[in-house]
């Protein structure tokens, strides 16, 4: 008796806080009344739709209980400060001689002169800008002069402000060197191409200068000429007419994996829909096409699905944003294909068009912050027709290995299922790195039937089953001591082709108890 004792005691050490004894009775083994007298409980497995779908995902349960599985996914993000990029302009004007030409063998006395003309600014975008606020780059002036005398200039440029003030630079050159420079840092100015309002992509400017005399010469011809360049200009704010831009959506993989932690699944959803989510701040209209959308499921298959153009209006003023979903469901058959079977990828790439109708000037705008993001959302009802559908949970397991007494080793499995499925429950017995080391149930025959349903496919009751397996002392003792873990799986389908609904209720409950069959006598009580 002590050492029957002592394997009771190991054994309920082992399952402490998992199992409790009182949810055994081997000799009437079930849900309600788990009862035992010596037996001894080894594992209590309850599997729903939970258990089994990938890690993280969302799942919503409406007013019936059916459950509803989402998987978002972020498609494309794009901030238009990495795509609106204002080039590096170089702007050159003309030489430009003195306004009242004068000629002198040596010349020590003073003029002052000035002229004025307007650069224009270009973009191989085609963008007709009227505005930029600069929040950063630089201003670069290069003054190049045949003058023989020293030159101060200052160029000026009434349209590009920073408050109330324009943006001024000025260089001197002395004689005898022939060219000056100067930069300016162009945060905080505001550059306006408009030439009041009259036009886009203008810059006005206007240049002073002093010759003073060095005793050189002067000839009619002598003149001076600007050139200037802005680089790495960045903007906070910039509205005109801003061109068209591709964006590349760079290929991409969405894992769906409605049932991730399943072995296989064939598996066909009724009515799924998928959500697309366009948001947009860029004042001005974007389109996304999709040159690639397929799924694979987990066995292979390929299912290609076609997909318009996909539009958002762009934002009324800088600060807004606009926004358009778009709902797929199973009107759409590309859509209904996509999800039957269901997919454990999808697989994606395209372009996103900022202004697709560019040909025809339209006034926008854009901020530093401005953002374009496109998600999907997969709602998939758990509506299913289920063809092929294999779970399993592990549990950890300690075997009693004190045996000097054992016979034999009765093992009794029951399976209480509330899923309109049906099929077979195979239980493996594992080592430390999960490798099976023998298996209970000597055939894989169909032992779980279907829970009834009514004839929408939901459960009305449940179907129960209990068997009992008997393991030799020999086999027993090779496989006791080197069991840690207890792997329940389960290979379940619908009958014919209807469609089932499955719900927060459903569920396949397991249960495993064990005892021995023992040699004594007296003289061992």
């Amino acid at each position: 008796m002590k050492k029957i004792l002592s394997i009771a005691v190991v054994v309920s050490i082992a399952i402490a806080g998992c199992v409790k004894q009182k949810d055994v009775d081997f000799s009437n083994l079930s849900i309600d009344n788990w009862q035992p007298d010596w037996a001894l409980p080894i594992l209590n497995s309850n599997l729903t739709l939970k258990n089994v779908v990938k890690t993280g995902t969302v799942v919503s349960e409406n007013e019936e209980g059916l459950y509803s599985l989402h998987y978002s996914s972020d498609l494309f993000s794009a901030k238009a400060s990495d795509y609106i990029i204002i080039p590096n302009q170089n702007y050159n004007s003309p030489a430009k001689t003195l306004t009242f030409p004068q000629s002198s063998l040596s010349f020590t006395g003073t003029v002052n002169d000035s002229f004025s003309n307007t650069f224009n600014y270009t973009d191989p975008s085609g963008a007709q800008l009227e505005h930029i606020a600069v929040k950063g780059g630089n201003i670069n002036l290069n003054l190049t002069s045949t003058f023989g005398q020293n030159v101060t200039a200052t160029v000026v440029f009434p349209t590009v402000l920073n408050g109330n003030s324009p943006l001024q630079i000025s260089t001197t050159i002395v004689f005898p060197a022939t060219t000056g420079s100067a930069s300016v840092n162009l945060a905080g100015y505001t550059f306006d191409f408009t030439n009041g309002a009259a036009s886009t992509n203008v810059l006005p400017y206007k240049v002073r200068f002093t010759l003073t005399g060095s005793g050189q010469p002067i000839a009619p011809s002598n003149s001076l000429a600007v050139n200037v360049t802005t680089s790495d200009v960045q903007f906070s704010f910039v509205d005109g007419f801003l061109g068209s831009y591709n964006i590349p959506i760079p290929s991409d993989t969405i894992q769906i994996g409605v049932f991730d932690n399943t072995l296989s699944a064939n598996i066909f959803i009724r009515n799924p829909k998928i959500h697309l989510n366009f948001r947009n701040s860029f004042g001005l209209g974007v389109s996304a096409k999709f040159d690639n959308l397929f799924g694979l499921t987990n066995k292979g298959d390929r299912v290609n699905m076609a997909l318009g153009n996909v539009s958002v209006s762009g934002a009324a003023s800088p600060g807004q944003t606009a926004s358009s979903v778009y709902t797929i469901d199973s009107t759409n058959s590309t859509v209904q294909n996509l999800f039957n079977p269901a997919p454990n990828l999808v697989i994606y790439d395209g372009k996103v068009m900022i202004n697709p109708s560019g040909s025809t000037p339209v006034r926008s705008f854009v901020t530093d912050s401005s953002t374009i993001t496109l998600t999907a959302d997969a709602e998939l009802p758990a509506w299913f027709k289920i063809i092929d559908f294999a779970l399993q949970d592990t549990s950890k397991m300690l075997l009693p290995e004190d045996t000097s007494l054992l016979q034999k080793a009765e093992f009794k499995l029951l399976m209480d299922n509330a899923f309109p499925l049906y099929g077979s429950v195979q239980l493996y017995f594992a080592d430390e790195n999960y490798n099976f080391i023998d298996s209970l149930v000597p055939t894989t025959s169909d032992i779980v039937a279907q829970a009834p349903v009514d004839a929408d496919g939901k459960v009305t009751g449940r179907a129960s089953a209990v068997t009992t397996f008997t393991m030799e002392k020999a086999e027993y003792n090779a496989m006791a001591p080197r069991v840690r873990y207890a792997v329940v799986r389960a290979r379940l389908k619908t009958s014919g082709n209807s469609t089932i609904k499955i719900l927060s209720s459903n569920n396949l409950i397991v249960k495993l108890a064990f005892r021995f069959k023992l040699n004594v006598s007296s003289t061992d009580l």
